[in-house]
C-alpha cells in the first residue's frame, strides 16, 4: 500500500496549498507534537513541547463548510436515495440509501472533511529560542519536527483508488430517512457492502487531524527553524543567521 500511501500523500501537498496529509488519516495528532517522519511519509510521535518545557501560543479558526478535494474528473459520487433506482454499476437495492462511487483509473483520491478547525503556533520566533537553547545544550534531536499547523476534522471521508479502474456501493442504516446525504454524515452509518477493484477508505470518521504542517531545526553551520511543509529530504541549505525560511519540496 506504499503505492497508494505515496500517491495520496503527494496529492494533497499539492492540492491543499502546501499541507502534509496524516498517513494514516486516524492518527490522532496535537499542535506542538514532535514528530519523526519517514521515507513514506509516516509520521512517528516522540513527546511534544510541552516535554520540553516549551508553550506554544496558538490561533484557532473554524469553519462549518466542507473541504472536498478530488484528484481526478474520473471520480463519480451517485447519491443513492431509499426507494429511487440504483445506478447500473451498483449493488444497492431499490430500498437502500446509499452511495455509489466510481473510479476511473488508478492513483484517484476523494478526500472529503466536514466542519474543520485550523490551530496554528503564533509564536513560532520564541519556539526557535527555546530549541537552539536546548539544541546547543545537546538537549534535542535535530530529526525532530513540531507540528506547527494543524487541521481538526468533525468528521472526514478519503477513499484512494491505486490500482486501475474501482467502484465502491457505501450503504447507510436501514432507518436512514434524510433527503440529502453527505459522504461525511457520521449518523447515515456508513458500511462498504460492496467493493470492485483495488481501494483504501475510511469512511465518516470523526475527531480526526487529516492535515498539519510541521517545523524542524535545520543549517549545517547556523541552526534555524524551516518551515518543512512537504518532501522527505531533511537538510536545507546553510544560512548566514537563525531564519525561518520556506523549502521547497524534494518529493520521493
Amino acid at each position: 500500500m506504499a503505492k497508494a500511501s505515496q500517491y495520496y500523500l503527494q496529492y494533497i501537498h499539492e492540492a491543499s496549498g502546501g499541507y502534509r496529509a496524516t498517513w494514516d488519516p486516524a492518527l490522532p495528532l496535537q499542535i506542538g507534537d514532535l514528530v519523526k517522519i519517514d521515507g513514506f511519509g509516516v509520521l512517528n510521535i516522540f513527546g511534544s513541547l510541552a516535554d520540553k518545557g516549551i508553550t506554544p501560543a496558538v490561533r484557532t479558526t473554524a469553519s462549518p463548510l466542507d473541504w472536498k478535494l478530488s484528484s481526478q474528473q474520473g471520480i463519480k459520487v451517485n447519491v443513492k436515495l431509499a426507494g429511487k433506482l440504483p445506478v447500473a454499476t451498483s449493488a444497492l437495492a431499490d430500498a437502500d440509501a446509499g452511495f455509489n462511487i466510481q473510479f476511473d483509473g488508478s492513483n484517484s483520491v476523494l478526500f472529503n472533511i466536514s466542519g474543520y478547525k485550523t490551530t496554528t503556533i503564533t509564536n513560532l520566533d520564541e519556539i526557535e529560542t527555546a530549541v537552539l537553547a536546548l539544541y546547543h545544550d545537546q538537549k534535542w534531536d535535530t530529526d525532530l519536527l513540531i507540528i506547527s499547523n494543524l487541521v481538526h476534522a468533525d468528521a472526514a471521508t478519503i477513499i484512494i483508488a491505486d490500482k486501475g479502474a474501482a467502484s465502491i456501493d457505501l450503504k447507510a442504516k436501514a432507518n436512514i430517512q434524510a433527503a440529502d446525504l453527505k459522504l461525511t454524515d457520521t449518523s447515515l452509518g456508513l458500511t462498504c457492502t460492496r467493493e470492485t477493484g483495488s481501494t483504501t477508505q475510511f469512511i465518516a470518521l470523526d475527531g480526526l487531524t487529516p492535515l498539519y504542517k510541521v517545523v524542524g531545526l535545520r543549517g549545517l553551520f547556523s541552526k534555524h527553524l524551516d518551515t518543512r511543509e512537504a518532501g522527505f529530504t531533511d537538510e536545507a541549505p546553510a544560512v548566514e543567521s537563525p531564519a525561518l525560511r520556506e523549502i521547497e519540496p524534494d518529493f520521493f
